[in-house]
């Protein structure tokens, strides 16, 4: 087992920490039981490394919070291993309203802060108890995640998970493909909550602690826009199977709001650079992939294909102010379709999330409507694509996703007509 300290930064400069190789962060309060089974597995993982390293894992707790070392269970000082100490680190407050299982923009920048000031080699985030199955992240996944700051080999090391057809459908239809076409890189999880960042990613990532706007203190950290931006490195892992995160009591027009409209304003502050890329590339993946049963029922879309037949009815005037006529058009013949036949081409899934974009920049509307007029649309995206399961099978899905970031990229044309020109193709 691995030494064990209790250091508190708030009362300890860093240079009484020592050298550090590697900041390990939880950024959730953990329970008494997951800390200790985290511990447990980050020890695991020291020994297979493939060097002796000094690691630090950051906790977050308050300023006078103790934490007791060594854990109940650990024993302390045993020879042969590498350092594993402890430091406390303050947890910023949530924003009001925000999604739980939202990565934290503000939580980002003062481990990057706290790990700049350590003169760490890199940082690796945990996703401990934000909704990950941390039954499967075993000491082998954790030393994917932890090795190429070691080793210094990437600067940036995402998550790639496993999931089922029809889970994390907002990610798989908008987020990776819209973030795959306008920055190259095919992350396919650019939100996951566990993670790596090399010393070169601290900068930048710190630096917005400084910005006072309620827009910068709000923005999502979108870590591929960072590391593209500077040619970093990219990679990501396989760390297995990943339970859905709960959506109770979550309203879908929130849900958008909250993670398209983060990916919206980098779209506006990064429109120079993403311009001038053209299609994508594969990133390196590491960790072995896992087979997925057959889900054991179909999905009725009936009740999806209502909302979306109910929006072209009720909001017509305002996708009037969004979308162009002809795709106006399509939606028109799309509504006129039984829930067995209703299927939208990828291609208009595709210029409907740019339009929508778009009018985000322009503030064609409220933004807050904006989102509620996408909701129905993305319900009929949705109804299209588990149509398409039902009858294709899980053997079809991951293929289905290709197919529909390749449509993106189609139609990254049309996109950067409309960012340059907004008034051209509309009346």
């Amino acid at each position: 087992m691995a030494e064990m300290e209790t250091l508190q930064e708030s009362k300890q400069e860093s240079s009484e920490i020592g050298p550090t190789d590697l900041l390990l962060a939880i950024p959730a309060p953990p329970s008494s039981d997951t800390l200790a089974a985290t511990v447990a597995k980050l020890e695991e993982a020291c020994g297979l490394l493939s060097m002796p390293c000094r690691l630090l894992l950051a906790l977050p707790a308050e300023t006078s919070q103790e934490i007791p070392a060594p854990l109940p269970g650990m024993e302390p000082n045993l020879p042969g291993t590498s350092a594993l100490h402890f430091v406390n680190y303050p947890l910023p407050p949530p924003n009001p309203g925000a999604i739980p299982w939202i990565p934290n923009a503000a939580m980002y920048r003062a481990l990057c802060q706290l790990a700049h000031k350590l003169n760490a080699r890199g940082c690796t985030v945990l996703g401990t108890d934000l909704g990950c199955n941390r039954d499967s992240l075993t000491a082998e996944k954790l030393t994917l995640l932890m090795g190429p700051a070691i080793e210094g080999n990437f600067d940036l090391v995402m998550p790639l998970y496993t999931t089922q057809p029809l889970d994390d459908l907002l990610n798989k239809s908008i987020l990776y493909p819209l973030t795959r076409t306008l920055y190259g890189h095919r992350i396919e999880n650019p939100l996951g909550n566990e993670l790596q960042l090399s010393s070169k990613m601290f900068p930048p990532l710190s630096a917005g602690a400084s910005q006072d706007s309620t827009r910068a203190q709000g923005r999502l950290p979108w870590l591929a826009t960072v590391a593209a931006n500077r040619n970093l490195k990219i990679c990501q892992v396989r760390l297995g199977t990943r339970r859905p995160s709960s959506s109770d009591g979550i309203d879908l027009s929130d849900a958008l709001a909250q993670l398209a409209g983060p990916l919206f304003l980098d779209m506006e502050d990064n429109a120079a650079f993403w311009q001038r890329i053209r299609g994508s590339h594969e990133v390196p993946t590491f960790g072995a992939a896992e087979t997925l049963s057959e889900p054991a029922e179909t999905v009725d879309v009936r009740r999806m294909v209502d909302a979306f037949q109910l929006g072209e009815s009720n909001l017509r005037d305002i996708w009037s102010l969004i979308l162009p006529p002809v795709t106006l058009l399509e939606l028109k013949k799309l509504s006129r379709l039984s829930p067995d036949e209703f299927h939208m081409e990828d291609a208009l899934w595709a210029r409907i999330v740019y339009d929508f974009a778009l009018a985000h920049r322009l503030r064609n509307i409220h933004r807050a409507h904006l989102f509620g007029a996408l909701t129905p649309l993305y319900l009929g995206w949705v109804a299209s694509y588990a149509v398409e399961i039902n009858k294709s099978g899980i053997a079809a899905a991951q293929q289905r996703m290709e197919q529909l970031a390749r449509a993106y990229e189609s139609e990254k044309p049309y996109l950067l007509s409309r960012w340059r020109w907004p008034d051209r193709f509309h009346p």
